[in-house]
């Protein structure tokens, strides 16, 4: 069964949560240029970082503060962490970030959910409770609340301060797909196409393996069919060529179905997997009849064993691998006729 990716969260450490964030923020390359995993002995409040622009911490950046405890976000945390990034800041050592987003998987308690869904009130809240948690809660000497500091709280767009916990976290994008390559986590189960689903018309793009299996099937009958709508109404070949549309549609609804969840690298190597199982015995066949090989390839596809997180949860039909054969043929790298 699909394994629940917030449960797989939840069992992560400290370092390893800091590290998803990390490759997330690499995945999500059209939001950021760049990011940064600071050193945990310089970190100042920065577990990882996404800059948004060249000019790095002196253009627009994000902060990630990972807080995997195993009781909410409480507010000692989150006041220490808000007070080091005015702190540092304070001191030189970085802009403010233009949104600052705790990832908490167990998410926070009452008061710090309280203000962080309200951002009216984070300012007073920090600068109330600076004393008890900021001011020798930041670096090994006192850190007091200075004139400077308390305008740079209190000017600050506290909206852009966000909480995700464990369930919002798999649902960003890209997120499951940084998961399943770095976890062995179940994909779970791609929707089936069934026969009743297979569209009267065939679409554009499907025209060339069914133009060739038209040709395979009036071979194989002996009658000059003129196109597919001949070859359905043949009472030996019809199913046989809606059922050859339906495993190409499977197919396609396979990787529209995992293209966000899995990367891509691991959707295309079923194909490849398929590939290498069959392509020795298409050539071996060259020569024989073109039904004869057509009924060959789909019964060795239907054997093939695919690589990765998808083949050892066992998620890829035999409709999904005979697919992929009309996929080659589609595309011309391994044509019925």
């Amino acid at each position: 069964m699909a394994f629940n990716e917030d449960r797989q969260i939840l069992n992560l450490t400290d370092s390893e949560l800091e590290d998803l964030i990390k490759k997330w923020l690499a995945k999500v390359a059209d939001a950021y240029i760049g990011f940064e995993r600071p050193t945990a002995s310089a970190d100042m409040g920065r577990d990882a970082v996404g800059f948004l622009s060249p000019l790095r911490y002196d253009g627009d950046w994000h902060n990630y503060q990972c807080k995997h405890l195993k009781a909410p976000l409480g507010k000692a945390e989150f006041v220490t962490e808000i007070g080091k990034i005015f702190y540092y800041a304070n001191q030189g050592e970085f802009t403010l970030p233009t949104n600052y987003i705790f990832v908490c998987p167990n998410s926070a308690v009452r008061d710090v959910k309280k203000v962080i869904d309200r951002p009216s009130l984070i300012a007073d809240f920090v600068i109330g409770n600076w004393d008890a948690y900021c001011l020798n809660g930041i670096a090994t000497t006192p850190c007091p609340l200075t004139a400077a500091l308390e305008t740079a709280i209190r000017a600050y767009a506290f909206e852009n301060v966000e909480l995700w916990k464990a369930s919002e976290l798999v649902e960003k994008p890209q997120m499951r797909a940084v998961l399943h390559e770095h976890l062995d986590i179940d994909p779970g189960e791609a929707p089936r196409v069934q026969v009743v689903d297979v569209p009267e018309d065939v679409a554009d793009e499907e025209a060339a393996y069914v133009t060739q299996l038209v040709a395979v099937f009036a071979a194989a009958s002996g009658t000059p069919f003129t196109g597919y709508a001949e070859v359905v109404a043949n009472a030996t070949y019809g199913a046989q060529i809606i059922n050859a549309r339906r495993r190409y549609l499977e197919r396609q609804a396979f990787r529209r179905h995992f293209r966000d969840n899995l990367p891509a690298s691991q959707i295309d190597n079923v194909d490849e997997d398929v590939h290498e199982t069959v392509i020795d015995r298409y050539h071996a066949l060259g020569t024989a009849p073109l039904y004869e090989r057509l009924t060959q390839i789909m019964g060795v596809a239907s054997t093939a064993q695919v690589t990765g997180a998808l083949g050892r949860h066992n998620r890829v039909t035999p409709s999904v691998k005979q697919g992929a054969c009309h996929h080659f043929a589609n595309v011309g790298r391994m044509p019925w006729a």
